[in-house]
């Protein structure tokens, strides 16, 4: 009874951030995401796995209305982000994408200095209301990136310059400059080597005091290491959602359990 309750505390601290009923996603005729339901916790790390092409990015993108970009996409359904519908008419998309932060899987910083890649963002939606409060954003967010100390000497270099690891923190640190709720993060180790990999992993894990992350990995190892929850697609399909340790240890359908042992995927 003991371990119960403790399960069930485990389970139970954070509120839930974003709630998915009923979405569905098509590409003209194609439909890619079919009747997902999810609930998303705040300050948690959630990961999307499954093999490619089964629309873990799709669902992702519908977050912050990403596919919206997309001629041919529709979603339908309802998705709410503390209970606000963020596809009413009245919601602007990129009022949005400042709520909702995205990484990108390959680093794509701006052809402008360190400095200019991360105040872009405070300065389009005007957080700030001087340039000390905009050198303010700029240092936090870096030190959040955990990229400051590596850079603040060289703010005014171009962030093309970086190497590739640090190009990644770069666009997390922009990404986190204009004060989001939710992180969005597709693949974003994929493009790195091992070393800059466990460094951005660290960071996710920093991160998570701070925001709900929901991150897209194909690395099930990725996945056990920085989530606490797992949201397991095939087909297009949410299979199963639950604890990561319970995803990994004791998958309740036998399509979880063939993509952990490697039998699909």
């Amino acid at each position: 009874m003991n371990d119960m309750r403790i399960l069930e505390r485990t389970v139970d601290t954070n509120e839930v951030k974003i709630v998915a009923k009923g979405v569905q996603v098509f590409y003209g005729d194609n439909h890619a995401i079919k009747d997902v339901d999810v609930d998303i916790q705040d300050r948690t790390v959630t990961a999307f796995i499954g093999p490619s092409g089964c629309g873990k990015s799709t669902f992702l993108r519908c977050l912050n209305r990403m596919n919206d970009t997309i001629d041919v996409a529709r979603v339908e359904g309802d998705i709410r982000i503390d209970g606000e519908d963020i596809y009413d008419k009245r919601v602007d998309p990129v009022q949005l994408r400042a709520k909702v932060g995205m990484v990108f899987q390959k680093p794509n910083p701006f052809p402008k200095s360190i400095y200019d890649n991360v105040a872009y963002g405070p300065r389009i939606h005007g957080l700030a209301r001087s340039k000390a409060d905009l050198d303010n954003i700029v240092e936090e967010a870096l030190r959040r990136a955990a990229i400051w100390d590596e850079v603040k000497d060289r703010l005014s270099a171009p962030g093309t310059g970086l190497s590739g690891g640090q190009q990644q923190r770069l666009c997390i640190a922009r990404a986190v400059a204009t004060e989001p709720e939710v992180l969005l993060m597709d693949e974003p180790c994929s493009a790195l080597d091992p070393i800059a990999t466990a460094q951005v992993e660290e960071l996710i894990d920093e991160l998570r005091q701070n925001y709900s992350v929901v991150i897209v990995t194909h690395s099930m190892q990725q996945a056990a290491r920085v989530s606490q929850r797992t949201a397991f697609f095939h087909l297009g399909n949410l299979v199963e959602y639950g604890e990561t340790s319970q995803i990994f240890t004791n998958p309740q359908d036998t399509r979880t359990e063939s993509y952990i042992t490697g039998r699909i995927g």
